[in-house]
């Protein structure tokens, strides 16, 4: 269990795993996913499986996201992009999971995904990783344009 900042509110790390992992709801694959993804990590490692993912997980979380609106002008289409804070501790950690996976997913090579999923969080709790690449440029990007910033409500 992660405690998040607000003290009522607690979530299960392996069900918002398992609910990333999931493809047009089955459930039963990945959490097979899961299992394999632990044992591989566990195998390559020696160090605690859940704390190299929680550690991968403070490493790729984003502070910031970037809200893009089309804004149609006759039969024009612009595509305007603000910057927003992620306030909920919850959301950070979706977008951070769904950014691994994304990653994983569009890693080519003859592994399975499990092993590259491992690769990744081992890289990842290293700080050597594409998501945290992603992530860094995405806060640069944001505080360059931090003029959006002062409209927003803290």
């Amino acid at each position: 269990m992660i405690n998040p900042l607000k003290k009522n509110k607690k979530f299960n790390l392996k069900s918002k795993i398992v609910s990333t992992l999931m493809i047009h709801g089955k459930k039963n694959t990945s959490e097979k996913i899961l299992l394999k993804f632990a044992k591989r990590l566990q195998k390559s490692t020696s160090k605690n499986f859940k704390g190299l993912l929680q550690l991968a997980l403070i490493n790729s979380t984003p502070t910031f996201k970037i809200n893009e609106q089309v804004i149609k002008k006759g039969k024009r289409k612009a595509i305007k992009s603000t910057p927003s804070f992620i306030a909920n501790e919850s959301l950070r950690i979706t977008t951070s999971l769904k950014s691994i996976k994304h990653v994983v997913s569009k890693s080519k090579g003859s592994m399975f995904f499990y092993e590259t999923l491992a690769k990744e969080i081992l890289s990842t709790s290293a700080l050597k990783s594409q998501v945290v690449d992603k992530k860094n440029e995405l806060q640069k990007q944001v505080l360059i344009n931090k003029r959006y910033l002062s409209k927003f409500r803290w």
